[in-house]
């Protein structure tokens, strides 16, 4: 359901809005699923709530006092999915594609791509402006009184690293984004990151990695030395009013669409229905899935699907048979 149509929309809206009107007994599917789409429709009581949710998190990037407790707030918001100065994810070894392994790419941007901090023509210009304006709205809203200085010192530290990302053309060249470096090389080249804790804090036993863009990490890791520790924890904030500011109150979500409508055109926010089918499928799909199985895909819908699995295999059996370029043994191993 990852690019949803209309129609897919409105059969899995069908199924939220059933199910979220209903009591299920605890732990079931329907009611995990209902209770997610039920709180998420709730807006008198997000609207009320307004930055509450997020108030435990920035008062632990308050408590923040030396570069070590940072790194350690950063890795522990990995793991709940909030990201924003380390960019990590597991994926196939380039190498060995029977093994899968941890990559770190460039990240620890607001704007989309590092060109847009660097470009001066009119669009993009305005683009910067947005974003700007809409990190002073979110510092307002949190009640910083220096809230236009404080998007400053984001939006600078954001630039720094910038200068350390590879161009999208660069990144075409997809032998120079394989790294592989060990754990001790990490270490003794980037010590303020902190790479034996981080990893440690994520659960990962790792002797090597992949790291795709090394400029960014070393970057970071000089910035980490240079940069004073109250503007870090600025950054720190933005970026997590940032990743939550849309299931935030409306002030928030509104500051975020006056934003993102500036870099996608989009004129009108999506209702909320709709926000959240997607956001249903996105964080819990598989169980959202497991009912629409349940209603959509009964045995005669099964019973189509494997005919026409089946008939491709066999056409494509077929067409195996007819290469005359490939041999008898291959032929088999490709069947």
């Amino acid at each position: 359901y990852r690019f949803l149509n209309i129609p897919q929309q409105r059969l899995l809206q069908e199924i939220l809005e059933e199910v979220s009107k209903v009591t299920h007994p605890d732990g079931s599917v329907e009611q995990l699923v209902g209770d997610f789409y039920a709180s998420g429709m709730d807006t008198l009581s997000i609207n009320a709530r307004g930055m509450e949710p997020i108030q435990p998190i920035l008062d632990r990037i308050a408590a923040i006092n030396d570069i070590p407790a940072m790194m350690e707030f950063v890795n522990l918001q990995m793991r709940s999915g909030d990201n924003s100065m380390i960019g990590a994810y597991i994926s196939p070894d380039d190498k060995n594609s029977s093994l899968n392994i941890a990559h770190f790419a460039q990240t620890g941007l607001g704007l989309p791509d590092r060109d847009y901090y660097f470009e001066t023509d009119a669009s993009v210009k305005g683009i910067q402006e947005a974003y700007k304006k809409y990190l002073t709205t979110v510092f307002q809203l949190v009640g910083d009184a220096n809230a236009e200085a404080q998007a400053t010192v984001v939006y600078d530290i954001e630039k720094q690293l910038a200068t350390a990302h590879k161009t999208r053309i660069e990144r075409r060249v997809v032998t120079e984004n394989y790294n592989k470096l060990t754990v001790s090389q990490l270490n003794a080249t980037q010590p303020n990151i902190g790479w034996s804790s981080m990893f440690e804090t994520l659960g990962m036993v790792v002797d090597s990695v992949d790291v795709n863009q090394p400029a960014y990490y070393q970057k970071l890791d000089a910035m980490l030395a240079t940069v004073p520790l109250a503007q870090w924890k600025v950054y720190l904030k933005a970026n997590s009013i940032g990743s939550h500011a849309d299931i935030l109150s409306k002030p928030f979500q509104d500051a975020a669409f006056e934003y993102t409508k500036v870099l996608s055109g989009q004129s009108v926010q999506q209702a909320r229905a709709k926000q959240m089918v997607k956001r249903v499928d996105r964080q819990i799909g598989f169980a959202l899935g497991q009912l629409y199985v349940k209603r959509y895909f009964n045995e005669d819908a099964k019973n189509r699907a494997l005919q026409l699995v089946n008939n491709f295999q066999k056409t494509l059996e077929k067409r195996i048979d007819n290469l005359d370029w490939m041999s008898d043994s291959t032929k088999i191993k490709a069947k």
